[in-house]
């Protein structure tokens, strides 16, 4: 028996009309009634192609967990490899911990841990549509993590950063006020990888801790730290990586008052920094590529947070991570996430408003979360994938755009992994307003491709000649967690489709894998969404 294609492949929607019988009337010497029905054939129609913000897993249909792994430690953050997709590290407190990252003071000396993951694919298959048994089983791609590595640190790790300039190297800051040197070392079979300390410095006082780190994008091995007595701190890496307390801190200021620092980040150029506190304040400092240039505020805003709602998380958006063609198509933005549970976007065009104005302010919550609960803690980009159209040309896996140079990534499927505590874990993604559908004509595109087609296109404006604008849209959300979610992290990967088929061959599709951790159970849950 020939196998037959599912319906979503069939070239055209048809009806057949039901079979009906004349009516008839009594009595007989009446002449019979007689129906004829109607042609009921329905035209063949195409959708339009336009952009709406939609993934395979969504608010209404939250993805589930396809891998998740059990630590001894309640994990507080995690981080994939820059370089690496299948390298992930994994910050955790003690095992018997009274502390948290939001009140990291309460773990005093305790020891903490830090885990060196592989996140490898497997192919499996899964069951064909049920509505066609012929259908042969389909190829998907499954995550396997494996804890390859571990050490015992000093205390409890509160934030973790990979250097920009060496792709082996991390920095982490613990509940005892250290920053640790770390050096990660890939062997060609996963338990072959391992983690090693290198050395730990203090750079202030041991009651004052560390409660933040950021690595500039200009690869210059500069670092700015956020500290619990309000203050900020540059500082570069040591020439000699395995000694202790070498850190020579090039400036220290304090940007407000003796409020925490809870987050800070670098612009796009390495040029300023954006640093946000626990009474919700942020601000904008110029201190040049190589951090000596004496810090100049260039705006604060205290005025969009209520008093109380913490700024927990700040990323300048597009980052030195975005898809390169994105950058010049896109407004420079701050994504600056609150304890409050909304994620607000600043427009960092407009030079002349001081402070940026705000243009967007997207709650973690929706109308069907009946007695709300929980905060953004932590944003993390989800990194470039590549457009539809080259699918074809890639191997199934992990996707990173140095390994592949003549892959073009997408400039439109942009977003972020938001880490919201008792709430779970959503992602956002950015589209343009849904105001317009601009729908091109067939006939004139089918021989060009999509990157010819984005030329033509090129930056659309509005009435008065700006950039079109884009909105944030909470797309998908993720709540199997049973602890606390402090933490996320993501990769993009190519997987197969399990459903649709081109002329007998399975298609791909592309997406993002994520990470998140569960606090309290102890917990790292492994889930994925896809752009298409």
């Amino acid at each position: 028996m020939p196998i037959r294609e599912p319906r979503f492949n069939q070239e055209k929607l048809t009806m057949s009309p039901p079979s009906m019988k004349p009516w008839k009337m009594s009595p007989p010497s009446m002449s019979p009634l007689h129906m004829t029905p109607p042609n009921m054939l329905l035209p063949n129609f195409s959708p339009p192609q336009f952009k709406l913000p939609t993934l395979s897993a969504s608010i209404y249909f939250p993805p589930q967990t396809l891998f998740e792994e059990d630590l001894e430690c309640p994990p507080s953050i995690a981080r994939f490899s820059l370089d690496d997709p299948t390298v992930c590290v994994i910050g955790a407190y003690a095992e018997d911990t009274e502390g948290d990252p939001v009140n990291p003071q309460n773990a005093l000396g305790e020891k903490g841990r830090i885990y060196l993951a592989r996140v490898m694919d497997l192919e499996g298959e899964v069951r064909g549509d049920a509505a066609f048994p012929p259908d042969p089983p389909r190829k998907k791609i499954i995550p396997n993590m494996i804890i390859a590595d571990d050490i015992e640190t000093p205390g409890g790790i509160i934030d973790l950063c990979w250097s920009t300039s060496d792709p082996d190297l991390l920095i982490a800051t613990t509940t005892t006020s250290e920053v640790l040197i770390l050096q990660v070392t890939v062997g060609n079979r996963p338990y072959s990888s391992r983690i090693d300390l290198l050395s730990s410095h203090r750079i202030s006082d041991p009651s004052n801790l560390v409660v933040c780190v950021a690595f500039s994008p200009a690869q210059n091995d500069i670092v700015a730290a956020g500290l619990s007595d309000g203050s900020v701190a540059i500082f570069s890496l040591p020439e000699e990586l395995e000694e202790d307390n070498q850190i020579e801190v090039i400036r220290t200021w304090r940007p407000y008052g003796e409020d925490p620092i809870l987050t800070l980040c670098f612009s796009n150029d390495g040029k300023e920094l954006y640093v946000g506190d626990n009474k919700a304040k942020v601000s904008c400092w110029k201190i040049g590529k190589d951090g000596n240039k004496k810090p100049d505020m260039q705006w604060v805003d205290d005025s969009t947070f209520k008093d109380g709602d913490c700024v927990t998380k700040l990323i300048a958006w597009p980052t030195e991570r975005s898809p390169k063609n994105t950058i010049p198509r896109r407004r420079p933005l701050l994504l600056v996430g609150g304890l409050d549970g909304n994620l607000r976007i600043t427009d960092l065009t407009e030079k002349q408003v001081i402070p940026p104005p705000l243009t967007q302010e997207k709650s973690i919550f929706d109308q069907t979360e009946n007695d709300p609960d929980g905060g953004i803690w932590d944003l993390a980009l989800l990194p470039p994938i590549p457009r539809k159209s080259q699918l074809e040309d890639i191997d199934v896996g992990v996707f990173t755009p140095e390994d592949h140079p003549k892959i073009p990534t997408d400039p439109d499927e942009n977003g972020v992994l938001v880490s919201c505590m008792e709430a779970g874990a959503r992602v956002f993604v950015q589209r343009e307003e849904f105001m317009e559908v601009f729908i091109r004509d067939p006939e004139k595109t089918k021989d060009k491709d999509e990157e010819e087609l984005d030329e033509e296109k090129g930056v659309e404006k509005d009435w008065f000649n700006r950039e079109r604008p884009f909105e944030w849209y909470n797309v998908a959300r993720f709540q199997e967690h049973k602890g606390k979610c402090y933490s996320g992290t993501a990769v993009a990967f190519v997987d197969w489709d399990p459903i649709f088929k081109e002329s007998g061959e399975q298609r791909k599709r592309r997406g993002w894998r994520l990470m998140t951790t569960s606090f309290e159970d102890r917990k790292v849950h492994i889930w994925q969404v896809f752009a298409d």
